[in-house]
């Protein structure tokens, strides 16, 4: 038998292959090929109204600000402003996790409760904000990994008491 998709049977959980699973998959396919063909025809019939033209320009628009926003915190710096709700700023993230060798040797009473296979860092978390481990030891234990930076960029709404004010 021909094989067409990805086995995911190491990383799969529960795999029992029952037929009614199958069966309301088959159907779903069924409804999204019919879904994907009525929304071609949509968009063939509706593409050269003025309302979609308008809309279109509009998302390219909108599109290329949003970029030159993007463009403009990297080369300038970003920008807050809480009390407007103006925010055009590049966030850093990172992701933490914690050594189990420093465990073992910085906090020997503990390790047999944090360490599994993996350091269990929500309660490393709890220990620390409990007060029971200090800052130093958790910048002894923990292994930070940056990760790709996120961007927020966006308008907070104004109450609508303050737009009608405004008007």
């Amino acid at each position: 038998m021909p094989k067409f998709g990805t086995d995911y049977t190491k990383s799969a959980l529960d795999l029992k292959n029952p037929l009614e699973v199958r069966d309301l998959l088959l159907a779903y396919g069924k409804a999204e090929d019919l879904y994907a063909a009525t929304d071609t025809a949509l968009q063939e019939a509706t593409k050269d109204l003025p309302e979609t033209v308008a809309y279109e320009k509009a998302y390219k628009v909108m599109d290329k600000a949003q970029k030159a926003v993007r463009e403009a915190i990297d080369r300038c710096g970003g920008l807050q402003d809480v009390p407007e709700g103006l925010y055009a700023l590049k966030q850093g993230r990172e992701s933490v996790s914690y050594n189990a060798a420093m465990i073992k040797e910085t906090l020997p009473q503990f390790a047999e409760a944090l360490i599994q296979e993996t350091v269990d860092a929500a309660r490393v978390h709890g220990l620390h904000k409990g007060g029971l481990i200090d800052d130093v030891a958790v910048s002894r234990i923990e292994v930070r990994t940056e990760l790709a930076p996120a961007y927020i960029i966006g308008l907070a709404q104004k109450p609508e008491a303050e737009v009608l004010n405004d008007q």
